[in-house]
């Protein structure tokens, strides 16, 4: 990539968007990074750094206006995504989307239109009041899925099973919900499986890789794993992809990254859950993707949101790799020993602990609840296997 002197706003400075940060600052561009928070590692990385709500649509079309920006871009959260969609569009920057934001933003939005396209999906409900839920679950039966329409991860989400379940988690999703608007789903059994993708510059969308789940079971589902590739067969992966492009198609994006999601059942039938229009988040698209794919997918969304031309080229052969979450033993932490060791192992591209010294920790309530995270990868799942286990041997947690 040549170097830049342009501009570039980035709408988010965490961890999860360090990658991208680095690809353009190695671009030699002006960076404005922003983030809900002060403490954004990202900041370090930035020319420019302000603490502004992602969500907060206005503050950030002033900051951009202000700024004088050339582009924008954004990946592995809804909320920054949207805003830099929405500023691009009301800047007339490069890559405008505003419409791929709108309806993969909003759960209920993105289910009717992939109905409309004939797209198989989990019987569903739109609802805002108790009523209404309690009016779906007539319709649909038992068990089901209720959740916020409009939230990431598992934020909101719980699975109903029985009549005295139902107000608790229609409130749990209220509240999780932005536009109070909840979604009711029919509860699907199966495999749950991801697809990532991404578009050229010429708008042609490319599926990169397919990932196998483990889930929590209960009321309160939590992913604890992902598994690069898919454990399933290869005529089921050939369905999978066939599924994914329709839906991608039917909900008429044509540009960044795209992360689906899906549940195969028993009679292998491809059911989707969602689609975002970006990269995946905890470094998918950020760290895991590039590394097993070779498609640099930080630098992508940086030349896209210059205007400068890209092409996708992935490896004919892809690598392996898991991402594992932490959930230790519940208890209070006295220490934590053995991360430096644990991180120094071959194949682990990143470690990270969101506990300390100090915290009681308990089994977690949502995604945002698990207790940190490893990215392993090798040549193959045997050898990716072998790396975590040898990481998590080194990791030592000592209570109270």
């Amino acid at each position: 990539m040549h170097k830049s002197n342009k501009k570039l706003m980035v709408i988010g400075a965490s961890w999860e968007q360090v990658p991208l940060l680095r690809t353009a600052k190695s671009t030699g561009c002006e960076i404005l990074a922003t983030n809900l928070t002060p403490d954004a590692s990202g900041f370090d990385l930035a020319t420019q750094s302000v603490v502004v709500d992602p969500r907060d649509l206005t503050a950030i079309l002033n900051l951009a206006t202000a700024s004088g920006i050339q582009g924008v871009t954004a990946d592995e959260c809804d909320y920054s995504n949207y805003a830099a969609n929405f500023v691009r569009e009301m800047l007339s920057l490069p890559s405008a989307d505003l419409a791929g934001a709108q309806v993969t933003t909003n759960k209920h939005w993105m289910r009717a239109r992939c109905h409309e396209n004939h797209v198989v999906q989990p019987r569903f409900q739109a609802c805002r009041t108790l009523q209404d839920v309690q009016t779906a679950i007539d319709l649909i039966d038992y068990p089901v899925i209720v959740k916020p329409v409009d939230n990431r991860g598992s934020f909101g989400v719980r699975r109903v099973d029985g009549p005295s379940e139902v107000e608790d988690a229609f409130l749990h999703a209220l509240m999780n919900s932005h536009s109070r608007e909840v979604l009711v789903e029919a509860f699907i059994e199966g495999i749950h499986l991801t697809v990532d993708g991404c578009f050229d510059g010429d708008s042609q969308h490319y599926n990169l890789g397919v990932a196998s789940k483990k889930i929590t079971s209960g009321s309160k589902p939590i992913i604890t794993e992902v598994m690069y590739p898919a454990d399933i067969s290869e005529e089921q992966l050939s369905h999978v992809l066939d599924t994914n492009t329709r839906v991608i198609a039917a909900l008429g994006l044509t540009r960044g990254l795209t992360h689906s999601e899906y549940i195969l059942d028993s009679a292998g039938r491809c059911f989707l859950l969602e689609t975002a229009n970006r990269g995946g988040g905890v470094l998918t698209s950020g760290l895991i993707l590039p590394e097993i794919t070779g498609v640099d997918l930080n630098r992508l969304l940086v030349q896209e949101a210059l205007g400068e031309p890209f092409e996708v080229s992935p490896w004919k052969k892809s690598k392996a790799a898991k991402l594992v979450f932490f959930i230790f033993d519940s208890g209070t932490v006295t220490a934590i020993n053995g991360i430096e060791e644990a991180a120094a192992v071959d194949g682990v591209k990143h470690l990270q602990l969101l506990i300390k010294a100090g915290d009681e920790i308990g089994p977690p309530e949502s995604g945002a609840g698990r207790h940190g995270f490893g990215i392993f990868v090798g040549d193959d799942i045997e050898t990716v296997d072998a790396i975590h286990a040898e990481c998590i041997s080194k990791l030592k947690i000592e209570y109270a």
